[in-house]
């Protein structure tokens, strides 16, 4: 097959009309989501599939976002987020990591607790 330049143009790279995008060597590195393909032979017209669903792979890294400063006494908020090698939400994530809090003056007795919830807002902690 020809999967190393992701064109799909010998008569190996196809099973009864079926391309086996693994097996020829293609991996969808995008967003995912839902979306269409578009065949366009050499000759005669172009044909798109019907609605194909990409899912997020499995996460292989944990995304942290936020402010970059905090002031003493002021709320700050922080997002972990667990991704697939190509940035998309890895949805299917279901690890435990811990989340260390420390600093010059870190306090071991805080003012206020730490409030902790999930993606659903719902307090886990």
């Amino acid at each position: 097959g020809s999967g190393a330049s992701n064109i799909l143009n010998q008569a190996g790279d196809f099973t009864s009309g079926v391309a086996n995008l693994t097996t020829d060597g293609i991996t969808y590195t995008g967003a995912s989501g839902a979306g269409t393909f578009t065949f366009t032979p050499a000759s005669g017209t172009a044909v798109t599939s019907s609605s194909v669903t990409i899912s997020p792979g499995a996460a292989t890294k944990l995304v942290v976002t936020g402010t970059g400063t905090q002031t003493a006494g002021a709320s700050n908020s922080i997002t972990i987020t667990a991704q697939d090698a190509s940035g998309n939400t890895a949805t299917g994530y279901t690890g435990s990591k811990n989340l260390t809090f420390s600093g010059a003056t870190s306090s071991t007795a805080p003012v206020t607790t730490a409030k902790v919830t999930n993606s659903a807002a719902t307090d886990i902690a």
